[in-house]
């Protein structure tokens, strides 16, 4: 049902534990990408592979930290250079200090807003610039910037999911509501999808008490794997949600509904 086939579609953090699957379902489908993240060694490698498995699609790569502005301007040179125009934006970029309330600075936390809120804004203003026959961006969000993280989930010398990161998140929820209205005339749609408890295994290798901990708070009784994100962004970013518009995504098991 979901086409993606000739869209070029530019992913931003697209080499991380839940971007990764749905980089390689949208390959799948048709699309040309072109792989941003931080981690640019890693990003060569996917386009790489996947330009062997998609040899008739277009995979390149781009660097990008939304701590240095100017390699966001950088990132969107080479876009343009490649691409022309965009028709699909992912955005799964991401910032925080793992820091408990009591240990942020001023300038820790302004720190986290300008990586996370001004760098998500600059990406989709840019993004929406490459866009002048309309088209489809989406964020990702967070539960945390929904709901408080359960500090009993978090037993020391774990610390609770940081407060920058769900302050960063709920400005996120409304900046994709505001850009929506904003660019709704232009027919680009902005959306989000937010993902719940989807830890990455490799992070809790031996923290078999914490996954179960989080599996007794989603009402379904089980943490997210780790390609359960795709389909909610494949449907934002394909024609069949072509009037779905300010809308956020919840996958998180129902986690958010109690």
């Amino acid at each position: 049902m979901f086409e993606l086939k000739n869209k070029k579609i530019v992913f931003f953090g697209a080499v991380g534990y839940l971007a990764t699957p749905i980089v390689w379902k949208m390959a799948e489908l048709g699309a040309d990408l072109m792989l941003v993240d931080i981690n640019v060694e890693r990003a060569s490698k996917v386009a790489k592979e996947l330009s062997l498995k998609y040899p008739e699609q277009c995979f390149d790569f781009s660097y990008l930290n939304t701590e240095d502005y100017s390699s966001i301007t950088a990132c969107f040179e080479k876009i343009k250079k490649t691409f022309g125009k965009i028709d699909i934006m992912v955005s799964g970029i991401s910032a925080a200090n793992n820091l408990l309330v009591e240990e942020f600075t001023p300038e820790l936390m302004n720190k986290t807003f300008a990586a996370h809120l001004t760098g998500s804004f600059l990406l989709a203003r840019s993004s929406a610039e490459l866009m002048p026959d309309g088209g489809s961006i989406v964020i990702f969000s967070s539960m945390y910037g929904q709901v408080a993280p359960d500090p009993s989930a978090y037993h020391a010398p774990m610390k609770p999911n940081p407060i920058d990161y769900g302050m960063a998140k709920a400005g996120l929820n409304q900046m994709i509501r505001y850009l929506a209205v904003y660019w709704g005339p232009k027919n680009i749609r902005v959306n989000g999808v937010s993902p719940g408890p989807f830890p990455n295994p490799a992070n809790y290798p031996d923290d078999n008490d914490f996954i179960e901990r989080l599996d007794k708070k989603v009402p379904i009784g089980r943490v997210g794997k780790q390609h359960e994100m795709a389909g909610a962004v494949i449907y934002l970013a394909s024609d069949e949600s072509s009037f779905t518009n300010g809308h956020i995504i919840n996958v998180d098991g129902g986690w958010t509904a109690w």
